[in-house]
């Protein structure tokens, strides 16, 4: 019996054009954004204005995640941020595309980092809506199941934009590129528009109620609420250090890679599409897991390969070799960011998730945006490999942490057997819906 077998004919529409709306979202977002750093080298970027572009955007869009969060509670209808936020969001790449050209050379790079700045905050001001009408929308008896496949639809659209990129950024620059935002502008439109015709089946909107005391006092009363709740404060420190430590060498791969190794520009989308093709092949593997054994499973399982990522950039010599690290960066990653949604919708209460996932977010973008801007400025004084290697001890520690700390809700144990498939089906058989 499928999974979603229990699951309302009207529900299952809505799942489904939940769906077709990712893949307009993630073609557009993997059309554009993977090269933006490669858009700002070509106007003249140093590694620390690299480290700006991803750190300035990061720390602006997610400050507004708590405002945001408690607005969308209030609202009857909670798309109208995500709507909101997502129109001026992709509208953004059209200005992208023309006006830092308006402008002198040595201002380009600035007018870059305050567009990407303003996309972001866009972007992000729905994120806490759209994270709870997920969990409103989709049973959580099936989402390893649902976002696996979800995420295989999306990958494959994201591996199609990849090629597309992969022939635009061989025309001269700037064509190249205005040609790759304009698209991703018509693709993420199309998105938006998508998103607003999915009819979510909301939780009614919190009331107002009067409290007694000040500002203060009801900050002081959250931030109690939060103590309260175990795992959510456990994982948020471990995504914490998890965050600065990703964030701190990730904008710095592709520098390496164009001016160290001598890599042509080009070649990064198709690394990008490996990275992708992986994550495509990886997802219903992970997503099996994770109904299986738990959340928090696949993201030790999967984290360990992360924590070794910068470790194998560090030994790269050749413009070969990041193909290879590409694939197993796909592999890796497929399965942990399909396990650390899912896991952030378990430790989030549902009578106030879309706070809490504000709170979540603003802290991520603190060590987000710290992480680049720190690992940009030191690699101008230490050089590139040596900010891999410390991206990789802490990537450790907080992987250490997040085992130690975090709950595992699933009762079963996986051992490193269950990681092969002729194992892993034997455990099938009491799936919900199998």
């Amino acid at each position: 019996m499928s999974p979603t077998s229990a699951v309302g004919r009207d529900t299952k529409q809505a799942m489904r054009l939940n769906t077709v709306e990712g893949a307009y979202a993630v073609a557009a977002e993997n059309l554009a954004a993977p090269y933006l750093g490669l858009f700002a080298l070509a106007l003249g970027a140093t590694p620390s204005q690299i480290g700006m572009l991803t750190a300035f955007p990061n720390f602006m869009g997610n400050i507004l995640q708590i405002p945001a969060a408690l607005l969308a509670d209030r609202q009857k209808d909670k798309r109208l941020l995500p709507i909101v936020g997502g129109y001026f969001n992709r509208s953004t790449w059209v200005l992208m595309a023309f006006l830092p050209f308006f402008f002198p050379p040595e201002q380009r790079v600035g007018i870059v980092i305050l567009l990407a700045t303003f996309r972001l905050m866009a972007a992000n001001l729905g994120v806490p809506a759209w994270t709870a009408l997920q969990a409103d929308l989709i049973p959580k008896t099936i989402r390893g199941n649902y976002y696996a496949n979800r995420n295989m639809v999306l990958n494959t659209c994201a591996v199609l934009a990849t090629f597309l990129a992969n022939f635009l950024l061989r025309l001269s620059f700037p064509t190249s590129f205005r040609l790759i935002f304009v698209i991703a502008t018509i693709l993420g439109i199309t998105a938006t528009y998508l998103f607003s015709r999915i009819p979510f089946d909301q939780s009614p909107p919190r009331q107002r109620t009067v409290v007694n005391g000040s500002y203060r006092t009801k900050v002081r009363e959250f931030a109690r609420e939060v103590r309260n709740q175990r795992d959510f404060t456990n994982y948020a420190t471990s995504a914490l250090v998890w965050n600065f430590g990703i964030m701190m060498a990730s904008p710095l791969f592709v520098v390496f890679f164009v001016e160290d190794l001598g890599g042509p520009a080009g070649s990064w989308a198709i690394f990008a599409a490996v990275n992708l093709a992986s994550m495509v092949l990886i997802q219903r593997y992970w997503g099996r897991l994770a109904d299986i054994f738990g959340q928090k499973s696949v993201m030790m399982a999967s984290g360990v390969g992360i924590v070794a990522l910068p470790l194998m950039w560090w030994a790269a010599s050749n413009t070969w070799f990041p193909f290879v690290i590409h694939i197993f960066n796909g592999l890796f990653w497929g399965g942990y960011n399909l396990a650390a949604f899912n896991l952030l919708l378990e430790v989030t209460p549902d009578d106030n998730r879309t706070v809490y996932v504000g709170v979540y977010n603003t802290l991520m973008g603190v060590a987000t945006a710290a992480g680049p801007l720190i690992g940009g400025f030191a690699a101008e004084v230490l050089g590139l490999r040596p900010i891999f290697l410390i991206s990789a001890v802490l990537r450790g520690l907080a992987l250490y942490l997040f085992w130690r700390n975090v709950t595992n809700t699933s009762e079963r144990r996986m051992r490193f057997g269950d990681l092969l498939p002729k194992n892993r089906y034997r455990n099938m058989e009491n799936l919900p819906g199998a």
